[in-house]
C-alpha cells in the first residue's frame, strides 16, 4: 500500500547541529530557575550548631553570590538564545 501524497513526510530523526544547540540552550533556560532555587535552599541543611557551624555573615554572602551567579546565567542564556533567533528568524522554537 503507497501512502496518500497529502500525508506529511515524518521528520528526521537527527536534528542539524545548530537546531540541537538551540533545543539545549532553551532547556538550559529553562532549568536555570529550578536550579537557582536549589542553591538558594542549600543553606537550609547546613549545621546551625555544633563545631561545623556556618555563621551567618557566610550564609549571607553565599546566597548573594548565588544571585549574581544567576543572573549572569540567565544574561548569557537570553545573549546566545537571542543571537540564535536573529540569525534564524524562521525557525520554529
Amino acid at each position: 500500500m503507497s501512502e496518500p501524497a497529502d500525508r506529511p513526510k515524518p521528520s528526521p530523526v537527527f536534528h542539524e547541529k545548530r537546531t540541537y544547540r538551540q533545543r539545549r540552550l532553551m532547556d538550559a533556560a529553562r532549568l536555570a530557575p529550578i536550579l537557582a532555587l536549589l542553591l538558594w535552599l542549600l543553606p537550609l541543611i547546613w549545621p546551625q550548631s555544633g563545631d561545623a557551624r556556618v555563621s551567618s555573615a557566610a550564609a549571607l554572602i553565599y546566597i548573594f553570590a548565588v544571585w549574581a551567579g544567576v543572573i549572569v546565567l540567565t544574561f548569557g542564556l537570553s545573549r546566545a538564545l537571542g543571537s540564535r533567533m536573529e540569525d534564524d528568524p524562521g525557525s520554529d522554537p
